[in-house]
C-alpha cells in the first residue's frame, strides 16, 4: 500500500449576523460578544498548542467589525445593560435576567455548575414570559447578582476559567459574589475580545493558519448578481420580481478584501461564499478581486460534474479519487481554484460527536481519516480531505465544549504518520488542480439549492421590499450630484446591511418568536435607507411580513427591543 501522507484542512467558519441597530447603538443580541469570549480566542489558542496542525480561518467582515465596535464604541446590547447594580434592578429588567440569563444549553453547560443549576430550578426552567414573572419572589438580590455573574462566566473560554486564579476561585465560591468581582469578570471578558483579531494575525503570520474573509455583510452572492439564477437547482420555485445587483456583490467582495488588508496587513487569498452558494456568474467577480481560490460543498461537485459520491454503510467514501482533490473551475474566461468539504464527515464534527466525548469523537475523525487514506489505495496523486463547518455553534452541545475534542484530535493528527494538516493556500501551491469543471452548479450547501433564502412567500416579500429600496437609491444616483455622495453612501450601506443572508434564513424557516427580530432589523435597516434618501418611508416597513403560526404567541412589543430566548434542546441548521 501507497505510504503517502493524506492532507486534511480544517476549514473554521466565524460567522455572526449584523446585529447593530445603528439608529440605537445597540445590538439587539448578544452573539457576538458571548461567542467571542467563549469560542473564538479559544479556538486559536487550542490550536497554538500545536504547532504542527494547521487550520484555516473564514472570519466574516460583519463579525469583526462588530467586535471592533465593542472594544472601540462601546455601544450595548441589553445584555450588557442589565448587568447594572443588582439593588437597583427595576421588575422589568429583572424579568430579563430570569428569561434571558439562561440562555446557554441547559444539560450540557448549567447542569455542570450546581450554583447555577440551583438558580435554574429556582426560576422553575421555563422559558415563556408570563410564567417567569412567578419566579420573582422567589429571587433575593443577591441572587440576581449570582446570576449575572454565572451567566457570563459560562459564556467564558472553559479553559481559561481553569488556568485563571481569579475566574477558576469564582465557580469554587459559586455564591455570594460581589459587585466588585462581577466587574472583574466582565473586565477579563473584554480583555479576551481584544485578543481575538491579533490572536489571528499572530498565528497567520507564524504559518499556523490562514485566514480568508467572506462578503462583508454575509450575501447570498448567486441571488444578489441575479436572483432567478435560484431556478437553475429548482425548476418551477415561485420568485419575487428579480433583483440583478451585480455591482453590490462586487462592493460586498471588494469591502471585504480592504477590510482584511487593514486588519491582517496582507492581501486575503482564500474566499468564503457565504453558506457555500455559489454560481458562475460568482467566479470572475471574485477572481478580479484578486482571490486565488474558493470553496463549496461536496454537493455542488456532484451536480458539477455528474457523479455521485459513493459511501459504504459506515459512512466511508468509496470512490475518493473523485470528492479529495482541487478543481479548476472554468467560468466566463476566468480560471479559479475551488475545493469540496466532505459534508459528512463535516457535519459528524457539527452534530454528532456532540454524544461522544471528545475522545471517543476524535478517535472516530482519526478512523475515518485513515480509510480515505487506505481507500485511495496506489493513487500517485496528492489529495486533500477538506472538513469546513462553523466553527462555533456546535460547541456548547459538547460534553466538555470544543475543549477535550480538539485537544485530542490535534494531538493525535499531530503525532500521525499518515496525515498531515495544511492550510488551503499551502496545498494548493504544491499541487494545483489536475481537473476541471467547465459548468459550475448553482446552489449552497443547504440541498445544493438556494430556496433557504428565496422563494417562499415571506422570503420573496423581502427581496420585494429590498428591490424597491435599491431601485429608489439608484434613482437618486442618476439623477445626483457630487454634493449627494455622502448620503448615497449611507443609503447603500444600509442596503448591503439588509442584503445579509440571516434575514431571508430565519424568515419561513424557524420558529416566528426568533425569527421575529431579524425580519425586524431587516425592515429597520431599509427604513433607514429612505431616511437617509430624504424620502417617506413606504408604510408597509413598519408592519412585520411574518405572523405566528399555530400555537405560536404573538410578540407584544418591539422585536428589537429586546433578544428573545434560546429555547433549550433547539439548535441551529447547516
Amino acid at each position: 500500500m501507497s505510504q503517502k501522507i493524506l492532507s486534511v484542512a480544517f476549514v473554521w467558519n466565524q460567522h455572526q449576523p449584523f446585529y447593530l441597530d445603528m439608529e440605537r447603538e445597540e445590538f439587539i443580541m448578544p452573539w457576538v460578544r458571548l461567542h467571542a469570549a467563549k469560542d473564538y480566542e479559544h479556538m486559536i489558542s487550542i490550536l497554538g498548542k500545536y504547532p504542527k496542525v494547521k487550520a484555516t480561518f473564514s472570519l466574516s467582515p460583519s463579525l469583526l467589525e462588530q467586535i471592533q465596535v465593542y472594544l472601540q464604541k462601546g455601544a450595548l446590547d441589553y445584555y450588557l445593560q442589565v448587568m447594572k447594580k443588582a439593588d437597583s434592578l427595576t421588575t422589568a429588567e429583572k424579568c430579563f435576567l430570569l428569561l434571558h440569563y439562561f440562555d446557554i444549553q441547559w444539560d450540557r453547560v448549567i447542569s455542570r455548575f450546581p450554583f447555577y443549576r440551583q438558580l435554574l430550578e429556582k426560576q422553575g426552567r421555563v422559558t415563556e414570559p408570563a410564567v417567569v414573572q412567578e419566579a420573582l419572589s422567589r429571587y433575593t438580590v443577591q441572587d440576581y447578582l449570582d446570576l449575572q455573574v454565572w451567566f457570563n462566566l459560562a459564556w467564558l473560554d472553559p479553559e481559561l476559567r481553569e488556568r485563571d486564579p481569579f475566574l477558576r476561585g469564582l465557580i469554587k465560591k459559586g455564591y455570594n459574589f460581589s459587585e466588585e468581582e462581577k466587574d472583574e469578570l466582565m473586565r477579563r471578558q473584554f480583555e479576551v475580545l481584544a485578543k481575538i483579531i491579533p490572536g489571528h494575525r499572530r498565528l497567520q503570520d507564524e504559518g499556523q493558519i490562514e485566514i480568508i474573509t467572506t462578503a462583508y455583510y454575509h450575501p447570498i452572492l448567486p441571488l444578489l448578481i441575479d436572483s432567478h439564477v435560484a431556478l437553475r437547482p429548482s425548476p418551477g420555485l415561485d420568485l419575487p420580481q428579480r433583483f440583478r445587483f451585480a455591482e453590490d456583490a462586487r462592493a460586498q467582495v471588494r469591502m471585504a478584501a480592504r477590510q482584511y488588508v487593514h486588519l491582517f496587513e496582507q492581501r486575503p487569498r482564500g474566499f468564503w461564499p457565504p453558506e457555500q452558494a455559489v454560481s458562475p456568474e460568482m467566479i470572475p467577480l471574485i477572481a478580479d478581486e484578486g482571490f486565488r481560490w474558493t470553496i463549496s460543498d461536496e454537493q455542488i461537485l456532484c451536480k458539477s460534474m455528474h457523479v455521485e459520491i459513493y459511501r459504504d454503510g459506515y459512512g466511508h467514501v468509496l470512490n475518493p479519487d473523485v470528492l479529495y482533490r482541487p478543481y479548476l473551475v472554468s467560468s466566463y474566461g476566468v480560471e479559479l481554484p475551488i475545493v469540496f468539504r466532505d459534508h459528512h464527515l463535516s457535519d459528524r464534527i457539527g452534530f454528532v460527536y456532540q454524544e461522544m466525548s471528545g475522545e471517543q469523537a476524535a478517535e472516530d475523525l482519526i478512523h475515518r481519516l485513515h480509510k480515505i487514506w487506505e481507500n485511495l489505495g496506489h493513487n500517485p496523486d496528492n489529495f486533500l480531505v477538506t472538513l469546513a463547518l462553523d466553527g462555533e455553534n456546535a460547541w456548547e452541545w459538547y460534553p466538555e465544549d470544543k475543549t477535550e475534542f480538539l485537544h485530542c484530535l490535534y494531538r493525535r493528527i499531530s503525532d500521525d504518520p499518515y496525515l498531515k494538516t495544511v492550510t488551503v493556500s499551502e496545498f494548493l501551491h504544491s499541487n494545483p488542480p489536475q481537473r476541471s469543471i467547465t459548468h459550475l452548479a448553482t446552489g449552497s450547501w443547504v440541498d445544493h439549492s438556494l430556496t433557504r433564502w428565496i422563494g417562499t412567500g415571506n422570503k420573496n416579500m423581502l427581496w420585494n421590499y429590498l428591490l424597491t429600496a435599491r431601485e429608489a437609491v439608484q434613482k437618486e444616483e442618476e439623477r445626483g450630484g457630487e454634493e449627494d455622495r455622502e448620503r448615497l453612501e449611507k443609503a447603500m450601506l444600509n442596503i448591503y446591511k439588509a442584503e445579509g443572508s440571516d434575514y431571508a434564513w430565519w424568515v419561513d424557516s424557524m420558529p416566528y418568536y426568533l425569527t421575529a427580530p431579524f425580519e425586524a432589523l431587516f425592515r429597520k435597516h431599509l427604513i433607514m435607507v429612505y431616511r437617509e434618501l430624504g424620502q417617506s418611508v413606504p408604510e408597509y416597513l413598519y408592519a412585520p411580513v411574518i405572523q405566528p403560526g399555530p400555537g405560536e404567541k404573538k410578540w407584544q412589543e418591539d422585536p428589537l427591543a429586546g433578544p428573545v430566548c434560546i429555547v433549550p434542546g433547539w439548535k441551529q441548521e447547516k
